[in-house]
């Protein structure tokens, strides 16, 4: 352990894209959409209630503007604990700290995430409380989850591009939450109170970030029930200060031993994600997303996820293309906000994601992902090598935006980056 350590202090890595695409988790039929939770980082061998590792990565990345690259390292440290207190109560802690030397004209700070701490209330096998810090988290959907709002400004460092690990690494909301389950069905409340205001955000290295996480009071009623063998639908109410109430459909079924299709969707009052940019009042109308797809799993080791994505809350082309040439610093205002809402950026798009485990050789994984948005057909694409041995992985990765030069992908910065990655498990 204390080798381990002097090696994160002596290694002060950086910013990139690594962190594993994690296996979710197992779940039972009904609670598998009222806690949409599918963001577990994967290690063989589970030992008592810690869990914890250490990454360095090395990053080298290029960006659209002429002759401008940079290089960046990143050391981080990344712990989990669970642990049974007394039978029925439960504390689980999340953590992750990930310290920057950052090369590059807007360099990515040393950042710590603290995802999760929450003690855990069994009352009976069927109902349960939470309190805490607890990353709430919905959907169905892979590359695009319109019903997990919870995921609004919770990112404060993003470490992967891949979906999975985004839901896995961002930090969750103070919040009171009660379960009911029911051999037919279950419901779920969760109450998220204000805080801190979003004006008084706070982006230091070890801050809570409160005014990202609790900036207004919000609520989010989820109900599931089976319906038939295999078939259990999600219905999703969620309420917040000073907006409309958003309402939200999750279903997912098997279609054969090997097919899982899906589909997410929301429907609300809200302002477009150019609106939200503008000076004065957001103009707000009916706003329609959705997320519809189907999970392949071959006899050989390879899933496949395709997916096509909507949401009436991003520009189409037409509106693309009037921001980019009236005012180019709006587009990139709105690629912001979509970020930083964890949105669409473009009306329509679709994804297609690729997992092959033990490629090649045994314990060899191959990761990979294309989102192609349709408005400007701009691509951002992502593949991962990743060696796992018994404590520790390997892993190479690259990530490129590719497009028209006023296309939605190619708006930002970022053309390409490569990373090469270690990590080890204490």
């Amino acid at each position: 352990m204390r080798q381990a350590l002097k090696f994160l202090l002596s290694a002060l890595f950086v910013y990139a894209l690594p962190v594993h695409a994690a296996e979710p988790p197992a779940r039972n039929e009904l609670d598998a959409l009222s806690l949409a939770d599918g963001a577990t980082a994967t290690q063989d061998k589970p030992i008592g209630p810690w869990r914890i590792y250490l990454e360095g990565a090395g990053v080298s990345s290029r960006y659209h503007a002429p002759n401008e690259s940079a290089g960046a390292l990143r050391g981080s440290l990344d712990m989990r604990f669970d642990k049974t207190l007394a039978p029925g109560l439960r504390l689980v802690g999340s953590n992750r700290l990930d310290l920057v030397h950052d090369q590059a004209a807007r360099p990515v700070k040393s950042v710590n995430t603290l995802r999760e701490a929450y003690l855990s209330w069994s009352r009976t096998d069927s109902q349960s409380y939470d309190f805490g810090r607890v990353n709430v988290r919905h959907g169905v959907a892979l590359g695009y989850n319109p019903t997990d709002w919870f995921k609004e400004s919770a990112l404060r460092g993003v470490v992967s591009p891949d979906p999975a690990a985004l839901r896995e690494n961002r930090q969750g909301s103070v919040v009171l939450q009660g379960q009911q389950l029911w051999p037919g069905g279950g419901i779920t409340l969760t109450l998220s109170p204000r805080i801190e205001r979003d004006d008084n955000r706070d982006p230091g290295t070890f801050s809570l970030d409160l005014g990202a996480t609790n900036p207004r009071h919000r609520w989010l009623l989820a109900g599931s029930w089976r319906v038939a063998e295999g078939l259990t639908p999600q219905v999703l109410v969620h309420g917040s200060e000073g907006a409309a109430p958003q309402f939200g459909l999750n279903l997912s079924a098997l279609a054969n031993d090997a097919v899982v299709v899906f589909g997410e969707a929301a429907f609300g009052r809200g302002p477009a994600l150019a609106s939200r940019v503008q000076q004065g009042a957001a103009d707000e109308r009916r706003q329609r997303r959705a997320a519809f797809g189907l999970t392949y799993t071959s006899p050989f080791n390879v899933t496949v996820t395709v997916e096509a994505d909507y949401n009436s809350a991003a520009p189409n082309r037409a509106q693309w293309h009037s921001l980019r040439s009236s005012a180019p610093s709006a587009a990139l205002q709105v690629l912001g906000t979509a970020a930083n809402l964890q949105d669409l950026p473009a009306r329509r798009a679709y994804f297609v994601y690729a997992t092959w485990k033990d490629a090649f050789v045994r314990r060899l994984d191959l990761s990979a992902f294309v989102r192609h948005e349709l408005e400007t057909n701009s691509r951002a694409q992502w593949i991962e090598l990743r060696h796992r041995w018994d404590r520790a992985d390997v892993s190479l990765q690259l990530l490129l935006n590719s497009g028209n030069a006023d296309s939605v992908y190619r708006a930002g910065p970022l053309r390409h980056a490569v990373e090469a990655a270690v990590r080890w498990y204490l």
